[in-house]
Order: structure tokens, then C-alpha cells, then sequence
């Protein structure tokens, strides 16, 4: 599936999101994304490709202004759903924006998250993305996406478990060729470590001076 087919393809699935992805263990992986983001009350948030807003309502539930941005309409009306249902609403501003020209003046988020959307993008979307996250963010950035395991018997193992994103984008395996942490070097993002969440791999970042 394209690009475009798979965006299309996440705007009309969009109701369905939420109940398949928590059978993954995204719903973990959002608390944990956001308890390491630690946002103060004051601190400004973007959520890249915030999907149906699962970091985007978690960061703002510790009560930091959150604006949540992806390019799926569906999956933005699912977001503004779930927090006009939460009582976090005020706290979440959701904008339809393709994360390769944010609409943001350079430096202007103390902390930037993207959760679960690199691995779905072309290399050379990859790094759009990568550089436009770099240009607005001031201090703080945290990745999450899989977690690649190195080893030949291991990789085999991860290809038949995730068959269906081999399938779903033509780009996945351009995610798992390279290691996650060496691109964001790359992108001028200073990596200061990396955990485990599951199946999941988080990278919290300091932007490179």
C-alpha cells in the first residue's frame, strides 16, 4: 500500500483504531510515553502524528497544553471525540498538518513526542519529519516506536509477527534496515538513552546545540 492509500486507508479505519491497538498495548505505551515526557503545567507540547490523540490526552492529563497534529482527518475527529469526552479537553488543540511543514516558528515546543508513525514513512519522509521536529523543538523530544531486535533468529521472529506492516506500507522494511538510534543522531537530535516499553523501543532526545 502507498503512502497516500495508507493514510486514506487510517482516516476511514479511524473508529476501529483505539480497540485493535490496545490489543498491541498501545494504551501502555501512551502512559509510558508520557510519564517519561514528565510535562510541567506550563510546558508546551506538540504530539506529531498524534492519531486518535493517545499521548497528546496523556501529556495533557498532567495538565501541560498539548497541540496534537496529523494529516488523517479520520483519525483526528476520533482524537477530538476522546477529548471532548476527557476532562482535558481545554488542554488539547487538534490541527489537520502534514508533518513535513509544521506550521511553527523555529524553537517555539519545549518538548516535542512522536509516537508509532516513522516506521509507516518513506525515507525521505522519515527525514522531513526528523528535520522539521528538530527546527521547532527547543529542549525535549521523545520517540516511541518498534523495538528491532538485532539478532538473525530474533528478526525472523519480528518479520512473521508484523507481516501485516510489510504489507500495510511498502516502506516498513527502510524503518528496520536502520538502527533507530543512529538516524536520530543523524537528524542533529542528541539521544540520552533508550527503554523498552513491550514491544516498544522509547528514545528520549535533547535537542543538539
Amino acid at each position: 500500500m502507498s503512502r497516500p492509500g495508507q493514510i486514506r486507508f487510517l482516516s476511514r479505519a479511524a473508529p476501529l483504531y483505539d480497540p485493535v491497538v490496545r490489543l498491541l498495548g498501545f494504551q501502555r505505551l501512551w502512559r509510558t510515553m508520557a510519564e517519561h515526557a514528565g510535562a510541567g503545567p506550563e510546558e508546551r507540547c506538540l504530539d506529531v502524528c498524534t492519531g486518535t490523540g493517545g499521548v497528546a490526552l496523556a501529556v495533557a492529563g498532567g495538565g501541560a497544553p498539548v497541540v496534537g497534529i496529523d494529516v488523517a482527518a479520520g483519525m483526528l475527529r476520533e482524537a477530538e471525540r476522546k477529548a471532548r469526552a476527557s476532562e482535558f479537553a481545554a488542554k488539547v488543540r487538534l490541527v489537520r498538518m502534514d508533518a513535513r511543514q509544521l506550521a511553527f516558528r523555529d524553537a517555539s515546543f519545549p518538548l516535542v513526542t512522536c509516537t508509532m508513525a516513522l516506521h509507516e514513512m518513506a525515507e525521505d519522509e522519515r527525514s522531513s519529519v526528523l528535520a522539521e521536529v528538530r527546527r521547532v523543538a527547543s529542549a525535549r523530544v521523545l520517540f516511541a516506536d518498534y523495538r528491532v531486535p538485532s539478532s538473525p533468529g530474533r528478526g525472523l521472529l519480528f518479520r512473521a509477527l508484523h507481516a501485516f506492516e510489510y504489507l500495510e506500507s511498502d516502506d516498513f522494511a527502510s524503518y528496520t534496515a536502520r538502527e533507530m538510534g543512529e538516524r536520530l543522531e543523524a537528524a542533529e537530535f542528541r539521544v540520552e538513552t533508550h527503554f523498552d516499553a513491550g514491544a516498544y523501543r522509547i528514545w528520549p532526545c535533547r535537542v543538539a546545540t
